[in-house]
């Protein structure tokens, strides 16, 4: 696999250790992280895809991943905020591991998506971004995060349990519309 290895002595890095003692290190996205969102969206089973994106991508066309990842790895400030979470695993040296973006979609407000690759999920890695980027949005002035999701997805409604905000839900058939509210306290 052809992907650019990160600079590990970077200043902008944030770090948190998973609850089985894995060092997770999580960066600004950026220009030429598009082999790494590849990578991580390869990493997604067909059902943790499906859960994620709300369409079946069974056998996605590679070229069509590809141009996705490159139209998301120029996206930026101020309309949209990115990072990538990165880990030392025993087959893969600074492998991509997650990610979290927000897009904003009103003035105070932003869409939240969160992505933990298939074989590292129920490790806290999720939770951690999650806070993160509660806290990252919190700084930028971001009242609220929004965000949809299929009513099944087990693993984002364990998510919205660790919220270090409050979160509400609405139920609208199969979707689940999340509100993360940033303006008052932390809980």
């Amino acid at each position: 696999m052809n992907i650019p290895p990160a600079l590990a002595t970077r200043d902008d890095w944030y770090q948190f250790s998973t609850r089985d003692g894995l060092l997770v290190r999580v960066r600004p996205e950026e220009e030429g992280d598009t082999p790494y969102l590849v990578d991580l969206f390869n990493r997604l089973s067909a059902d943790s895809r499906y859960l994620r994106f709300s369409k079946s991508m069974v056998d996605p066309d590679p070229e069509r991943v590809r141009a996705e990842a490159e139209r998301l790895a120029h996206l930026g400030p101020p309309q949209e905020m990115a990072w990538l979470a990165f880990a030392d695993l025993p087959d893969q040296y600074n492998a991509p591991v997650g990610g979290v973006r927000y897009g904003m979609n009103g003035p105070d407000s932003a869409e939240l998506a969160i992505s933990v690759r298939d074989d590292l999920q129920r490790r806290g890695i999720g939770s951690e971004l999650l806070k993160f980027a509660c806290a990252q949005a919190r700084q930028q002035g971001i009242r609220t995060l929004t965000a949809l999701f299929r009513s099944e997805n087990k693993a984002i409604w364990a998510l919205v349990r660790h919220s270090p905000f409050p979160a509400t839900t609405v139920v609208n058939g199969s979707e689940i519309s999340l509100t993360i509210d940033l303006s008052g306290d932390p809980a």
